[in-house]
């Protein structure tokens, strides 16, 4: 999956080998791939993120057949003729039928697609087919899949400003600001349960994936009494709380690292702290209760 990023894939029924073909292809200023599968899912989680940090986000044209694509926490189901805008710098997944499939991808570069587009794409967001813009994008891509090398730049352009415009109105159509602003805290939360793992994520990190100034993000948590780094600490301490009770092999030690702390006494004040007991305690009344 070198065209598109890192991703996972499973085979139907248990099947040692899948059948398909990724082709890149040039549309216009931007990178596409032609995508036959016949497998089960493809994924892309928190550790292939860490691996390979997400720098595009992919607008997802479904061709023939059917897949569900899960991103931040909501579903889509695609159908011939539908878009999705997935953000590679979120976990994601797609599902298939027992059926080949053919998708086409888009690959938008990440900073340059946020600032053209806004903070509304954050995450992933699916385009409702039922929209006439929808047909509009539709009409544009397959014209570009022919084109000519000067008119495929002028309508890769005119691709991104129809997408800005569904962007733009769908924006109009959100209740209030505070609903948009709680649908963003919440995506930036997702986004530090997901990458809390990784010791040099932080405030910084955050602020690059949501597209937002340090001020702004640090004014997002701020509204709801919380802080970015008391988020990613608690993230952090839950995993390594899971991790004591479910896995007795593994030391203490490891667990504090491989749960994104870099400084074992502080993650033994931390966990001392939120739980009222040492891990090393909490690893034996998990042990005792079993």
């Amino acid at each position: 999956m070198g065209v598109c990023g890192s991703f996972e894939l499973s085979a139907f029924g248990g099947a040692d080998s899948i059948t398909g073909a990724i082709e890149g292809v040039p549309l216009g200023q931007f990178d596409a791939a032609v995508v036959a599968t016949h497998v089960r899912s493809v994924w892309r989680d928190a550790a292939m993120i860490r691996r390979d940090p997400g720098r595009n986000l992919f607008l997802i044209y479904q061709e023939t057949g059917c897949s569900v694509i899960r991103q931040s926490d909501s579903e889509h189901l695609m159908q011939p003729g539908s878009f999705h805008l997935v953000d590679s710098a979120f976990p994601s997944e797609f599902r298939y039928f027992d059926a080949v499939t053919r998708k086409i991808s888009v690959h938008l570069p990440r900073e340059e697609a946020l600032r053209r587009l806004g903070q509304t794409c954050v995450g992933g967001l699916a385009i409702d087919s039922a929209d006439p813009l929808n047909a509009a994008l539709e009409a544009v891509l397959l014209k570009l899949l022919t084109a000519a090398p000067d008119a495929a730049m002028k309508l890769s352009d005119t691709l991104v400003e129809l997408l800005g415009a569904y962007l733009r109105c769908l924006e109009t159509q959100t209740p209030s600001q505070v609903t948009e602003k709680a649908a963003l805290l919440q995506k930036a939360k997702s986004l530090i349960v997901w990458r809390a793992r990784d010791p040099s994520f932080g405030l910084a990190e955050l602020c690059e994936d949501l597209g937002m100034s340090r001020r702004s993000v640090q004014r997002l948590f701020s509204a709801s009494g919380e802080t970015v780094s008391t988020v990613l600490q608690d993230a952090r301490l839950e995993i390594a709380h899971r991790e004591l009770t479910l896995a007795p092999a593994r030391t203490i030690t490891d667990i504090a690292f491989a749960s994104g702390f870099n400084d074992l006494s502080h993650f033994h004040r931390c966990f001392r702290t939120r739980y009222g007991v040492a891990p090393g305690t909490m690893r034996k009344r998990a042990s005792s209760a079993a």
